[in-house]
């Protein structure tokens, strides 16, 4: 029985390194959706241009602002009264496609990551913990998320499952987690200092590998 078993201990340990050794490199931005053409359109505007188009949204923003009541155009400052009157319909289109787009990015999944074999870098927020390992954990792009700031939107967050357990030890160094990516929509109950949150995740992973970070050489 012991006989048949090592064989097949084997190929679980070998398959586990080759799917980490398979897995491709993702950055945080590769989860969520991207435009080219708006990134070509704003990329070959020059200095002037993007200067006037972040005017137009900040004109849209007091505009916004002044609309819902939480300001008066009597407290406005002379600045702010000379941005509201310049005239940006020329790049109301743009405007437009800029909001709506960054709607989407901060929302929706990338899909054609879904059961993608991947390696991502991240921090670790413990969610579940054994024999001091951590054992489920959301993985965040920047130390610190959801405790002292908003949360991240959701395609900006993995549940990681790792029941092998990754040492409770710094939790604030970054690590590296390889595994398979799903597009799945979930909320979990995050243990903070002063009580817990219930936050938005737009991924989940059971992981092959969850190492320290090791940077590039």
């Amino acid at each position: 029985m012991i006989h048949r078993l090592l064989p097949l201990l084997l190929l679980t340990l070998i398959s586990h390194s080759l799917l980490a050794a398979d897995a491709r490199a993702i950055k945080w931005t590769d989860l969520q959706p991207d435009s080219s053409s708006l990134r070509a359109t704003v990329g070959n505007m020059n200095q002037e241009q993007k200067t006037r188009l972040m005017r137009a949204f900040q004109q849209r923003q007091h505009k916004a602002i002044v609309a819902a009541g939480k300001l008066k155009p009597s407290d406005l400052s002379v600045d702010t009264s000379t941005l509201l009157k310049e005239d940006f319909s020329d790049l109301e289109p743009l405007v437009v496609k800029i909001e709506t787009f960054e709607k989407k990015r901060t929302t929706e999944a990338q899909t054609a990551l879904n059961n993608q074999i991947v390696q991502l870098d991240g921090y670790l927020l413990p969610l579940k913990q054994n024999n001091k390992k951590v054992t489920e954990f959301i993985l965040v792009p920047v130390i610190g998320a959801c405790i002292h700031v908003p949360a991240p939107p959701p395609n900006q967050m993995v549940v990681v499952q790792y029941p092998k357990g990754f040492p409770a030890g710094n939790l604030f160094a970054p690590i590296t987690v390889s595994g398979k990516l799903l597009v799945k929509s979930s909320k979990s109950d995050l243990a903070l200092a002063d009580g817990s949150s219930k936050v938005d995740v737009g991924y989940a992973m059971t992981a092959t590998e969850v190492r320290e970070y090791q940077a590039p050489k």
